[in-house]
């Protein structure tokens, strides 16, 4: 079994792990991406970990389980009530771990993302609001159409308003997200990512470094929202620079989604390179939260990202709110992980 799931990593994986049967795709065994079979010995932190917590993310990924994945998501479901040390001997005897080494090395980058609040309204009530697009009435798949200075500059752009943002610096970081929560006085409105114009993403730290408004050590998204918000003329320039923007539909029920099509857990959900590691993978992660505390935890690959690739590369949803906010925009870490594959 465990050569048919090697099969489908490398190289597109789209259909691949509990999604989708495997395609048939060959694993390479070079430097560039390979996998090497390990012992649960050689994760740090193993037992450490509250493998409750990681449960939601693994369930959501065994809604649509393929075959390699049906008997370990049967036996999940049955055990959902039971301690962290029950789910955990269950992983064990039915999971084996595999290092990720990606062009001769285990190491990797691991930043963080969380999902945005913001304040509206439905209606527009004040002329410095800023519109939040459904997808454009002609919209179709990878076609590029205008770039985000074109679509803000055109009052007359053809789609549909969700809501109205009140700071587009909010409204940016929005877009980089993916998805968010806006705040009205009457109720929440929940977003979730719908498309994109088709242009090539540019992060906002390397513009404004660029442009020398950066001070030394004050990269982190926090600070950058910080200045732009104290800057909004120069900041409108700079956001313009990034030509990607994002389209977004209103989710009902509970949200954020990834890129899998499931609810993304806080703190238990990361997004990957999906060229290489399969959705809906569970993973065991080592790294470092951007106060330099250790995170080791069980994981699962549930999202992709524009700003990550690489065989090991990872984004770690921390959740929403100001202090998910403060977390995601500080965290650049060093760090490896390892896959759990059915036996």
């Amino acid at each position: 079994m465990r050569k048919q799931i090697f099969a489908c990593l490398g190289m597109a994986v789209l259909s691949c792990a509990f999604l989708a049967g495997c395609s048939g795709h060959r694993l390479s065994q070079g430097r560039a991406f390979h996998l090497e079979e390990v012992s649960y010995d050689s994760l740090s932190g193993w037992q450490d970990d509250h493998f409750d917590e990681a449960l939601p993310a693994l369930l959501q990924g065994c809604k649509r389980p393929s075959k390699e994945w049906r008997d370990f998501c049967a036996g999940l479901y049955k055990i959902q009530t039971q301690s962290s040390e029950k789910i955990a001997e269950y992983i064990q005897s039915h999971l084996k771990p595999y290092a990720v080494i990606s062009n001769g090395s285990t190491k990797g980058t691991f930043t963080g993302y969380y999902e945005a609040e913001l304040t509206g309204t439905r209606e527009r009530v004040s002329e410095t609001q800023v519109p939040i697009y459904g997808l454009p009435y002609d919209y179709q798949k990878d076609q590029k159409i205008c770039s985000r200075s074109e679509i803000e500059s055109n009052q007359n752009f053809e789609a549909p308003i969700i809501a109205w943002a009140d700071d587009p610096v909010d409204k940016f970081i929005l877009q980089i997200q993916g998805s968010g929560r806006m705040m009205t006085p009457d109720g929440e409105i929940k977003l979730g990512y719908a498309g994109n114009n088709g242009h090539t993403f540019t992060g906002i730290g390397t513009i404004m470094k660029q442009a020398g408004v950066l001070e030394k050590g004050k990269a982190s998204m926090p600070e950058i929202r910080k200045w732009l918000k104290a800057n909004p003329e120069q900041a409108r320039t700079l956001m313009a620079q990034n030509p990607r923007y994002i389209f977004f539909k209103e989710i009902q029920g509970d949200s954020p989604y990834g890129a899998a099509g499931v609810i993304l857990t806080p703190k238990r959900s990361i997004a990957v390179d999906n060229s290489y590691i399969p959705m809906n993978t569970p993973v065991w992660l080592e790294t470092y939260d951007p106060d330099g505390i250790p995170l080791k935890r069980l994981v699962v690959a549930q999202d992709i990202g524009t700003a990550i690739r690489g065989g090991v590369r990872a984004d770690f949803f921390w959740g929403h709110g100001e202090e998910a906010f403060d977390k995601a925009g500080r965290m650049k870490s060093s760090g490896r992980y390892y896959l759990l594959l059915p036996d």
